[in-house]
């Protein structure tokens, strides 16, 4: 299990995902493959709905480079899985809330195991299938986390489109947010001043536009280390 000084481990499984609709599913892998294999297949609009400013329609490259950070992002976090401080809004309190995520590390996108499977076009957007080849150590993180009794969480995170195709990777973050808010709710009736621990993404992220925002579904492992409560109102 997880703490602040040993790294967590990865969720090992071969994962797709699906971009066009909310219903297509994962397919996992077992341990005992030799060279076990995270794919995502990830999107970015070539004709956004809102411009941001460059070039429009979106450069090829611009748009390959907007999926490479959001595949990287999304990759660390099922390998490496991040830190996390939660403090909860509570309007009553004057408090604005934050969330902040310290990856354990990061993939670079000179990783060798980082490839590029495959491109193509599909109405306005540019999908990429990238995988990441798994090692033995994170295998064996893999098993750790397993073994132990973390919980499992879901969330749905949003952010709104009117910030333009780069804001669209922010949808995952506020969906893993939203899913440790989804966990510490079942653990404590009243709103907590602050939640510290550790969270890994376990599932392919599942991601669209759905009402004016770019919206991400995800499920997460997670360790809660401490919960800070509020002291007399």
């Amino acid at each position: 299990m997880p703490n602040r000084r040993r790294l967590p481990p990865l969720l090992l499984a071969s994962l797709l995902l699906p971009t066009v609709s909310f219903e297509s599913g994962a397919q996992a892998w077992s341990l005992s493959r030799a060279e076990p294999v995270l794919v995502l297949e990830v999107w970015a609009e070539l004709d956004p709905l809102v411009a941001d400013g460059g070039e429009r329609p979106v450069p090829r490259e611009v748009a390959v480079e907007r999926m490479l950070d959001e595949a990287v992002f999304i990759l660390s976090g099922m390998v490496y899985g991040f830190r996390f401080t939660y403090v909860p809004p509570d309007p009553s309190r004057q408090v604005g809330g934050q969330f902040e995520l310290e990856p354990y590390a990061t993939i670079v996108r000179g990783d060798p195991r980082l490839d590029v499977l495959q491109t193509w076009v599909a109405g306005d957007r540019l999908y990429a299938r990238i995988s990441y080849t798994v090692d033995e150590q994170q295998k064996g993180w893999y098993r750790g986390w397993k073994s132990a009794a973390n919980a499992s969480a879901s969330g749905v995170g949003t952010v709104g489109f009117i910030g333009g195709p780069a804001v669209k990777v922010e949808a995952v973050r506020d969906a893993i947010r939203a899913a440790i808010r989804s966990h510490a709710r079942s653990l404590e009736f009243n709103r907590p001043r602050r939640i510290d621990g550790a969270v890994l993404i376990a599932e392919a992220p599942v991601s669209g536009v759905r009402s004016g925002n770019y919206e991400t579904r995800l499920s997460v492992l997670l360790q809660i280390d401490e919960i800070t409560r509020y002291g007399h109102y």
